[in-house]
């Protein structure tokens, strides 16, 4: 018997190429085995996905896209009382979560990292009543290094965030986000650049040190802090402290946490999963643990 298959396509993502790969995709996946429906995310689209879901029970979910469209199939995926495994196939312009799991875009092998039947549990995060993959974040870095240059990202990992924030440090001196974090280890409060709640080895591009696939499933997240610097000298120290990987240096601070509660002002914005958060005053935290499996090359 053929095992059923939901494909979401968005074409909006990837510069409007995806919907050329999506016969290709069938193709490719009913040779393997699946029966294959597809449902498109274009503009302006009415098709809503929570019916499509209510009509059939699907073994697998894909979706081609960007982390985007991972981020919002897996909030529908959340909605229902069972968990299919995920697949993903990387096409939008970032792509910080496939890289944790070893994805690709190439449609033969992506196809056959799905039909493999191998696949890895990983942790989940909460955000008020939403859920995302791989990172929150929020301050006037967090917007500046979606538009950083990826061999740049490539070469200074979290370090491109700040060097490339130097061309724009009048719009950072002035846009500071005052905010305050309880966890269970205490209290955390002043004003930053630049905040995260992230459980991927890479955010914007930019490799995160230290981390390995194992700690995507540890029931732990990572938060990250850089003060606000009173000038460029202070940000060329964040740069460097960031360059050597020091992360408890008066500016930066990365710790684990599970859960927290976050309070911020009233103009702080907040970007999930590489796209607008809007936003959000208060926000509870908390981490559900290997919650959902996806598809990948182990």
């Amino acid at each position: 018997m053929m095992k059923k298959l939901l494909l979401i396509v968005n074409n909006i993502t990837g510069n409007n190429r995806n919907a050329g790969k999506t016969f290709d995709i069938v193709k490719s996946l009913s040779k393997h085995g699946y029966e294959v429906t597809v449902f498109p995310v274009f503009q302006d689209s009415d098709l809503d996905i929570q019916e499509y879901l209510k009509e059939c029970r699907y073994e697998q979910i894909v979706c081609v896209g960007g982390d985007g469209t991972l981020s919002h199939t897996v909030n529908d995926i959340m909605k229902l009382d069972y968990h299919p495994v995920i697949g993903y196939i990387p096409a939008g312009t970032t792509n910080d979560f496939s890289r944790n799991f070893n994805l690709t875009p190439d449609v033969e092998e992506a196809c056959e990292i799905i039909a493999s039947g191998e696949s890895v549990k990983y942790d989940l995060g909460k955000f008020n009543d939403s859920y995302f993959n791989y990172v929150a974040s929020f301050g006037p870095l967090s917007a500046t290094s979606y538009n950083t240059d990826q061999k740049a990202k490539d070469m200074f990992g979290y370090a491109a965030y700040i060097l490339n924030g130097i061309g724009s440090l009048g719009e950072i001196m002035s846009s500071s986000c005052h905010v305050r974090i309880e966890t269970d280890e205490g209290v955390t409060e002043g004003d930053y650049i630049f905040g995260a709640l992230s459980n991927s080895l890479s955010v914007a591009g930019m490799k995160v040190n230290g981390l390995t696939r194992e700690n995507l499933s540890d029931g732990l997240f990572e938060l990250t802090l850089i003060r606000f610097p009173k000038d460029g000298n202070d940000l060329l120290s964040i740069a460097d402290a960031l360059l050597s990987g020091n992360y408890n240096n008066g500016f930066v601070e990365m710790r684990h946490i599970k859960a927290a509660k976050i309070y911020t002002d009233s103009h702080t914005e907040w970007t999930i999963d590489g796209e607008y958060g809007g936003v959000a005053e208060e926000i509870e935290f908390s981490i559900l643990p290997s919650v959902l499996e996806i598809s990948a090359k182990l």
